[in-house]
């Protein structure tokens, strides 16, 4: 049986990745409007090829974290042992990275941010919880 807390983590994977998804369409949108605007003027100019360029690369980018997130999401929703790994060390990076965050812009949300992260590291490292991931592998 899946905890509650395991299943809460793997919907928060899953969320991140279509927010991930979300933003690069987003920019491969953008950085393909760009570029036929940008063409509209000037036939094949460099900066046309910059934007979509760099657009499209971004926005590669991002599908690639969309896919790793729900690739997590769905390994702690299975209680993959690697999933639960995983996901403490990017917690704790984004942990890391919202300390920074609070202390140059404290805003409610940095440290809701910080709360939710602390909390997946306190719960991932509970020893029931780690057993249970043991016994699932």
């Amino acid at each position: 049986m899946r905890p509650l807390g395991v299943t809460v983590i793997a919907v928060l994977h899953w969320l991140r990745g279509v927010a991930y998804a979300v933003g690069g369409l987003a920019i491969l949108g953008v950085a393909h409007l760009s570029g036929r605007l940008m063409s509209a003027i000037a036939n094949d100019t460099f900066l046309q090829r910059l934007t979509t360029g760099l657009g499209k690369t971004l926005a590669v980018g991002l599908l690639a974290f969309a896919l790793f997130w729900v690739i997590l999401g769905f390994g702690m929703w299975a209680m993959k042992g690697w999933a639960r790994l995983l996901t403490l060390v990017f917690a704790s990076i984004w942990l890391l990275w919202g300390l920074g965050r609070v202390a140059a812009f404290p805003t409610p949300w940095h440290i809701l941010r910080l709360i939710v992260d602390l909390a997946i590291i306190v719960y991932l490292m509970m020893p029931e919880v780690k057993r249970l991931f043991s016994a699932a592998a």
